[in-house]
């Protein structure tokens, strides 16, 4: 045996051992020569996670010393108050035209066909919900069915 080598005795499990001789077998190599290459690829994977542990620490003093984490949540409550605002402005323009669009069939519905209306109604609503219950994958299927709108429509 070369210098370069210590000899260490080392007590492995029975199981363990079968699975190294039989890859060693499969590559033939030596049994002694597949634990050093298990031994080298542990301590490389080893070093590799030190070295990113400490590359991700010089990244994160890096975005700390360049963003401010106050900075950051401020830039975040803005935009997130704004998009509430919008949605707060689509929520009054929906609802506006539901009463208006209620308002006009009422308008136009006789007296005697008021209980038809109210069940319309009713089913309607009843979809709407079903419809904003949906993911958003789910949307753009259910939209693109014309068939099943129909359908729906014609329920109505």
């Amino acid at each position: 045996m070369s210098e370069k080598f210590i000899r260490r005795s080392v007590y492995l499990p029975k199981e363990t051992l079968e699975k190294l001789e039989k890859l060693a077998i499969n590559k033939g190599l030596k049994t002694s020569e597949v634990i050093r290459m298990f031994i080298e690829k542990g301590l490389n994977i080893e070093s590799s996670r030190e070295d990113i542990d400490f590359i991700a620490d010089i990244i994160r003093q890096e975005l700390n010393s360049i963003y401010r984490l106050e900075d950051i949540k401020e830039i975040l409550d803005k935009q997130t108050n704004r998009l509430a605002k919008m949605m707060m402005k689509i929520g009054k323009m929906s609802t506006g035209q539901l009463f208006l669009l209620i308002s006009m069939f009422l308008e136009i519905v006789d007296s005697a066909d008021e209980d038809k209306f109210d069940a319309i109604l009713d089913k309607s609503m009843r979809n709407g919900v079903a419809y904003m219950q949906k993911k958003d994958f789910q949307v753009n299927d259910f939209l693109q069915d014309i068939d099943n709108l129909k359908n729906i429509a014609n329920e109505l």
